[in-house]
């Protein structure tokens, strides 16, 4: 049986737009890494963009057309992909990366409808033939030959669940903290707070001491870590209005932050992390930054509708994802709901999408304490709105003033102000 080849199902453009996009957009390489494998291009030389790219993204550098160039120049492949030339038109053939979903999908579908024919003429070679006696081992070679369609490049190698003795022989109960007994790699914490409570102030104590190397609530000496602000509300001028101070205690206490520990991203436009071009400028930073926390915020200014639904939350929390992926804690300024919780008090949920709620790690939000200090004092309480995914040393009441704009508390047991904090969701006592 004769098969004319070009008629096999594919689609040049969707395979050049495809590698376009992700020749733009960071963003686009992510959503397409879960979609197409290298055997899904028709074209060969599509094939060979395809692993550069990937190999770039392995190493943990971004993709973009100079260095896939330089890549493919390394290997001795650029010719063969038809010169430097050829990736500009990948590029001009894509000019809204944010589609590549849609032109992976047809990249993907073409795959699997190439696979599946090429399958059925194996089977119908097979059925046709005189070697073959036994109908059961037709049937079985042909539900073989449809399986490996099903799992075209994953390999043997993907086949590692582990039985619960290999899973338990993992020693992994070591924390690779960010700041000890409080936030480890790869966590997400959402901080919100009342209005004029000092939220932001808060916020940008955690990142500067972070990077200084100072416990941002007891203020012990740890390790110093690379931190990223992404403020997206403040001018320049108001933040290093409020940084230069806390930037000066750390230096007044022995601990200059190093120059490439602290990284200040100004955006006072805002972000909007639906849109692939924000997104690819976010992880590009990440990329080449290489932060150990990344905190930004806050969450209105980082898409340009409010986030009533989880339709409206989900690409942001993704895109926050994304971030997390790369090894980053990822700290996230947030305002707190209007409505009335339980005893009467002002929820401090984050406003919007309940898909909010179940994407940290740790949520808390702080109010104004009612106790004896707070009638001289600044003092707010540190409340959990969501239920700790693990045993952290979180403070349960901050007070202003002292070395840093907030010292940690002790709550006092016999004290009773008619109120109980949330304490028992995040540690016992």
């Amino acid at each position: 049986m004769s098969f004319d080849a070009s008629l096999e199902p594919h689609d040049l453009v969707a395979e050049q737009s495809t590698l376009g996009a992700m020749l733009q957009s960071a963003a686009a390489v992510e959503a397409c890494l879960p979609t197409v494998s290298v055997g899904d291009f028709y074209r060969p030389a599509h094939q060979l963009v395809y692993e550069a790219i990937l190999g770039i993204v392995r190493e943990g550098r971004p993709a973009d057309a100079t260095t896939v160039l330089a890549c493919l120049m390394n290997d001795g492949k650029l010719e063969l992909v038809g010169g430097g030339a050829y990736l500009h038109t990948l590029i001009a053939t894509c000019p809204v990366p944010a589609n590549v979903a849609h032109y992976a999908a047809i990249v993907r579908g073409h795959a699997v409808r190439r696979r599946l024919i090429a399958a059925g003429r194996r089977i119908i070679q097979r059925a046709s033939g005189s070697g073959e006696t036994d109908a059961h081992g037709l049937a079985d070679a042909a539900v073989r030959e449809l399986e490996q369609v099903r799992d075209f490049e994953l390999g043997d190698d993907d086949v590692n669940t582990p039985t619960i003795g290999e899973f338990l022989a993992v020693e992994d109960t070591e924390y690779d903290w960010i700041i000890p007994n409080l936030l480890e790699r790869g966590d997400r914490l959402v901080l919100t707070g009342m209005e004029g409570l000092g939220k932001s102030t808060l916020f940008r104590q955690i990142a500067v001491t972070t990077a200084a190397g100072i416990h941002p609530f007891n203020h012990t000496l740890i390790a110093p870590r690379r931190v990223l602000i992404v403020d997206c509300e403040n001018t320049a001028t108001h933040v290093r209005r409020k940084l230069r101070p806390l930037i000066t205690q750390a230096e007044s206490q022995g601990r200059p932050i190093e120059e490439t520990n602290l990284w200040v991203e100004i955006r006072p436009e805002g972000l909007d992390l639906a849109r692939d071009r924000d997104v690819s400028w976010l992880l590009r930073r990440v990329a080449l930054i290489k932060p150990d926390l990344v905190a930004i915020g806050p969450l209105y200014r980082l898409a340009p509708r409010a986030l009533n639904s989880d339709d409206d939350a989900a690409p942001i929390l993704a895109a926050l994802n994304m971030v997390r992926a790369r090894g980053a804690c990822v700290l996230l300024e947030a305002h707190a709901g209007h409505a009335i919780g339980p005893g009467g008090r002002r929820d401090l949920r984050p406003r919007g999408s309940s898909a909010l709620l179940g994407w940290p790690e740790f949520g808390y939000g702080i109010r104004r304490a009612d106790c004896d200090e707070a009638k001289v004092r600044r003092v707010v309480d540190v409340e959990s709105w969501r239920g700790d995914r693990d045993e952290r040393e979180w403070p349960e009441r901050l007070a202003a003033g002292g070395i840093w704009p907030w010292t940690e508390r002790a709550i006092d047991p016999n004290e009773d102000d008619g109120w109980t904090p949330t304490r028992g969701l995040r540690r016992t006592p």
